[in-house]
């Protein structure tokens, strides 16, 4: 697993494309603005005027200020939980892998093994609903008679490697990544996994909500077991033991929290340490079946929740484990299935979950699995459709223009010693970017798509997807490879064992970025993106990584302690956001976003405040150019969002809630008091003691 800062906790596009040749920058059509964003909307400056609410003052709430009008002006659809900038941008970037997707599903006489044949099939597949019905629930019959046939440990270890290839879920998982302490090589390792609900606080949390949803979410799963075929009363125990199950395996999990420190996750062990520590798996034989090579030592993730694992097996019937395995192969699989599945499936994960009362047309939902499965082909004719080399010059530019501030600023730092300086100045200059799209594209040629079968080729493609991962274990590691992200992807990220940030063509454009609209706007948008990514580095878990991307402590004691005493004010800041009654922002788990939100600001209002040198000020629609830095800012978090997802997104994402990520931001700032003339006391200016300042 890579240990990735997000920009936002995605609904990502990733994407998907045509096999046309991609090793050299690729000819592009622009892509055209939409009305929202053009100048006779919106103006030269870039932010909507029509967004801002008039009645609150900036001082105030600013963020009510800039994006008040959001929800009035961008009503929430049925089949959307949560929409601001991010999904604006997926939905203009969805039509376009629409496009490729239909072309390519036109060309019948595509040559075989093509991206255009294999992106075309796959979406055919998934757009025959008719075929869909009638194979009902026969593409994962075989799945289950396979759980079916398990009779004791040693076949239920062997039905956890092959669900792992694909065809379901299993408790514990088994992949790469980059050793922490050694960041140039692949090493195998193994995680907790196996919850179906969103989060162990779904499982353990005694409210009231909590207590309903587990309601709701035991009558789901009864639901699907009936719809594969149990009677009801069968149904209703097969559920209430994959509930009692999974609730034992949230009780052992680690908490969010808790993986943010990467000494948390990380244990190497040799596989005869593994056995003692689990000995009910036979882990050598294990490790064989899923193709791992052989190694030394391998990363244990969560060792007490592997030897809790392994007690679980001794002590839980085996039927509950067949069970909970044709649980999760249902569950897995329902998107692919009829009908009855899908809508079983949306009726809890989409209505009970995040609030929505309509499911995306299958349109939509097919272009999201084609971009999800297939990865990085579709995203090479993207990029010659949606992305400039002007646009990538415009991006790199800026990022130079936040390494110079953030570079200028280290020395500046008051609470960093000179050793410690040095060793963050040497950090930032290491960084490498990877911006717009891939230098080297992944070959799928041994993925067979065809148009047969959706659930089939969702499963080779999930196949396909494991052993690539695979087999990098022993490997260097290959510096070019983006990961999970490809060119549409609206988002961008900083490894900390790369020392890398990305920037995905997707994110570089409005509202994020305009290279038509005031610099403001473009410094306060994607200029804020840049920052956020590279104060990553320096975040409290980005902090523990050295310029090579090793796990390694690089501060002196006394900086630390400094860092550590600023980071728990940003942390205490956000613990006092009310979500809900009776449920805030957690604070340590968003901590190294916001202080991200926070560098990032800083640095980007740093960096255009030096562009503006040896400039003419201008002031536009009485707005100075402090100003429209901010209201840039703050339009790029604008959001309608449901209280279920709300709710789901405090317990899971370490991004804070938009509104808390602009007031929570600028609360801290003396260069937004100074520019919108807020004085002591206001709401949106922290007292001086309470201020938490890094950069």
């Amino acid at each position: 697993m890579k240990r990735i800062a997000l920009l936002i906790f995605p609904l990502v596009m990733a994407a998907c494309s045509s096999s046309h040749s991609a090793s050299t920058a690729p000819a592009v059509t622009q892509m055209t603005t939409p009305a929202a964003h053009t100048k006779a909307a919106i103006g030269e400056h870039g932010y909507d005027m029509a967004l801002m609410d008039p009645t609150v003052k900036a001082c105030d709430d600013f963020y009510r200020y800039a994006t008040g009008n959001y929800s009035r002006l961008h009503p929430l659809p049925p089949s959307q939980s949560r929409y601001g900038s991010f999904e604006t941008v997926e939905d203009r970037n969805r039509e376009i892998l629409k496009q490729i997707a239909e072309q390519d599903a036109a060309m019948t006489n595509a040559a075989r093994g093509s991206n255009e044949q294999k992106i075309g099939d796959f979406y055919v597949s998934c757009m025959a609903s008719d075929a869909v019905e009638t194979a009902g629930l026969s593409p994962v019959q075989p799945e289950l008679a396979r759980i079916d046939a398990v009779h004791d440990l040693l076949s239920l270890q062997e039905e956890f490697g092959h669900l792992q290839l694909g065809p379901g879920g299993v408790p514990f998982r088994v992949g790469a990544e980059r050793d922490y302490k050694n960041s140039q090589s692949m090493i195998a390792a193994i995680g907790q996994s196996g919850l179906s609900l969103p989060d162990r606080d779904y499982y353990l949390r005694s409210d009231e909500k909590s207590a309903k949803t587990r309601d709701a979410y035991l009558a789901h799963v009864t639901r699907m077991f009936q719809l594969a075929g149990e009677d009801a009363g069968r149904a209703a125990d097969d559920a209430a033991g994959v509930l009692k199950l999974e609730t034992a395996l949230a009780s052992a999990s680690m908490t969010r929290i808790q993986m943010r420190d990467p000494n948390a996750t990380y244990h190497m062990m040799t596989l005869g340490e593994l056995q003692s520590l689990a000995p009910h798996i036979e882990w050598g034989a294990y490790l064989r079946e899923l193709s791992v090579p052989a190694g030394d030592r391998l990363n244990v993730q969560q060792p007490d929740y592997v030897r809790s694992l392994d007690q679980l097996l001794a002590s839980v019937p085996l039927d509950d484990w067949k069970s909970y395995l044709r649980w999760t192969v249902l569950d897995r699989n329902a998107a692919t299935l009829s009908s009855r599945f899908v809508d079983e499936s949306f009726a809890f994960r989409g209505k009970v979950l995040s609030g929505t009362s309509e499911n995306l047309p299958r349109w939509q939902r097919c272009i999201r699995a084609t971009d999800a499965e297939l990865g990085q082909p579709l995203g090479q004719e993207y990029v010659r459709r949606a992305f400039t080399p002007e646009a990538k010059a415009h991006a790199l530019e800026l990022i130079g223009n936040l390494e110079s501030a953030l570079r200028s600023d280290i020395p500046t730092l008051s609470w960093m010693s000179d050793a410690t300086k040095q060793q963050a100045l040497a950090k930032l200059a290491a960084f490498s970017r990877k911006i717009g799209y891939p230098d080297k594209w992944r070959d799928y040629a041994s993925l067979m798509i065809d148009r047969a079968s959706y659930t089939g080729n969702v499963m080779r493609a999930r196949q396909w997807a494991y052993n690539y991962g695979i087999n990098r274990i022993g490997k260097p590691v290959d510096k070019l490879d983006w990961g999970r992200f490809t060119p549409p992807t609206v988002n961008a990220s900083y490894n900390s064992s790369g020392n890398e940030i990305t920037f995905p063509a997707g994110i570089l454009q409005p509202p994020f970025y305009d290279p038509n609209a005031d610099d403001a706007y473009n410094y306060g948008g994607i200029g804020v993106v840049i920052g956020h990514e590279m104060t990553h580095g320096f975040d409290d878990s980005g902090s523990q990584f050295d310029a090579s991307g090793n796990l390694r402590n690089w501060w002196s004691e006394e900086d630390l302690k400094n860092f550590k005493a600023r980071a728990t004010c940003v942390s205490d800041e956000f613990s006092t956001f009310e979500v809900e009654p009776g449920l805030n922002q957690q604070g340590k788990l968003v901590m190294g976003e916001a202080i991200a939100d926070l560098g990032g600001t800083t640095i980007a209002y740093a960096a255009y405040e030096k562009s503006l040198e040896g400039k003419a000020r201008q002031t536009i629609d009485g707005f100075t150019p402090e100003q429209r830095f901010f209201l840039g800012f703050a339009q790029v978090w604008g959001q309608a969002i449901r209280p279920e997802e709300a709710r789901r997104r405090t317990f899971t994402d370490p991004h804070p809630l938009g509104e808390f990520r602009i007031n929570g931001t600028v609360a801290n700032m003396t260069e937004f008091a100074q520019a919108f003339h807020c004085s002591e006391g206001s709401k949106m200016v922290r007292p001086e003691s309470q201020r938490c300042r890094i950069w």
